[in-house]
C-alpha cells in the first residue's frame, strides 16, 4: 500500500534530556513491539499502518550546523500513517488498550513533548 493524499497520520516530537533517554527508549521498545503485535502491514483488518518510523538525534545548537555543538537534549520524532481515520481510530483504541504503556505515554507527553500533529490527514506524498 502507499502513502497517499488523504491518508490519516500521527507525529509526535519529544525533546528530552541526555540523562532520561534510556526512559524514552524503553517507552519507544514496548511501543514497537506493540505495533508490530496488533498492527498490519497488508491486508484489509485495520489498523493498517503504511509507515511507522521512529527518528533520534542529538539537538543540537544550531540544527542546520552539527558542528554548533550540542545542548544537553535528544530529539525524537514517531510518525505513523494509516488509510483513513478508521485505521488510525483502530491504532487509538488499541493503544489505550495497553493501561500501562498508554499511561507511560501520557506522563513522557506531559513532560517532553513539544509538539504534536494528531489525526491530521497527509496533504503532500510520493
Amino acid at each position: 500500500m502507499k502513502i497517499k493524499t488523504g491518508c490519516v497520520g500521527f507525529h509526535l516530537a519529544f525533546k528530552v534530556p541526555n540523562n532520561n533517554t534510556q526512559r524514552m527508549d524503553t517507552f519507544l521498545a514496548t511501543h514497537e513491539a506493540f505495533m508490530r503485535e496488533t498492527h498490519h502491514i497488508e491486508g484489509t483488518e485495520e489498523p493498517i499502518v503504511l509507515c511507522y518510523a521512529v527518528l533520534k538525534s542529538p539537538e543540537f545548537n544550531n540544527p542546520l550546523d552539527p558542528g554548533s555543538g550540542e545542548t544537553g537534549h535528544t530529539l525524537y520524532g514517531i510518525t505513523e500513517i494509516y488509510n483513513g481515520p478508521e485505521g488510525a481510530q483502530a491504532h487509538m483504541k488499541l493503544g489505550q488498550e495497553r493501561a500501562e504503556m498508554f499511561t507511560e505515554l501520557i506522563s513522557l507527553t506531559g513532560e517532553y513533548c513539544i509538539s504534536g500533529i494528531l489525526g491530521a490527514p497527509v496533504i503532500h506524498s510520493m
